[in-house]
């Protein structure tokens, strides 16, 4: 008899799901899988982030990681924290007290998480970062375009931002979802003339790109 389960460990879904760390890594960069820890003891809780908490001493259960706070666990193995999300609301340390460490080895994924994530991301029709072949040529506004593989994975990382709503993201996370050493995405594409055309600057946010809106569309009607 299988016993229903609230969650479960990270590494067990990574052997289910046969995802490597490096594929893990890019997919909760992406925003495509929010991972989740169990906390107890003296937190602020919110029901909504907008609204002040109450405190609550003895407090206990499964609480998501912010998307950011994910990547610096997944990559230091180790960090602390100072807020969660839970249910759209927030649960919070007390200011003064010391941040939750959290650990790597007890990141957990909820079990409606799983089942969003087999359901949609892992659909054989649902992009991710192997589905790079899209970008090495394809056409859009009349003009024929030509990039390596890792522009293309560069160009692929920005469609599944778009698509997973946070379109807007740093020149060094795309460099880092490419696999490039270049110091700037100018030296990556330094080969195509073109590539302004279809990855833009974002107006305010100095150092940030987005994929050409056009681009996205075209790309996502033909998935």
């Amino acid at each position: 008899m299988l016993i229903p389960r609230e969650y479960f460990t990270l590494q067990e879904v990574l052997v289910d799901w046969g995802i490597s760390g490096s594929e893990l890594g890019y997919v909760v960069e992406t925003g495509q899988l929010a991972l989740s820890v169990r906390v107890y003891g003296s937190f602020v809780v919110a029901d909504r982030k907008d609204r002040p908490g109450r405190p609550n001493l003895d407090f206990e259960g499964i609480v998501d990681l912010e998307r950011r706070d994910a990547m610096r666990v997944l990559r230091k193995q180790a960090c602390s924290v100072s807020s969660f999300v839970k249910d759209g609301g927030k649960v919070a340390t007390f200011e003064g007290n010391r941040d939750w460490v959290v650990y790597r080895d007890a990141l957990l994924v909820r079990a409606a998480e799983r089942e969003h994530f087999e359901a949609i991301i892992m659909a054989a029709d649902a992009p991710h970062a192997n589905d790079y072949d899209r970008f090495l040529s394809f056409d859009l506004n009349g003009r024929h375009y030509f990039f390596t593989d890792m522009q293309a994975r560069a160009l692929n990382y920005l469609f599944i931002c778009a698509i997973t709503g946070d379109p807007e993201q740093r020149g060094a996370q795309i460099l880092t979802a490419a696999g490039s050493a270049s110091l700037k995405l100018s030296y990556l594409f330094s080969s195509r003339k073109g590539w302004r055309d279809i990855i833009h600057p974002v107006s305010g946010r100095r150092g940030y790109y987005m994929l050409e809106p056009s681009l996205v569309v075209t790309m996502r009607v033909g998935t």
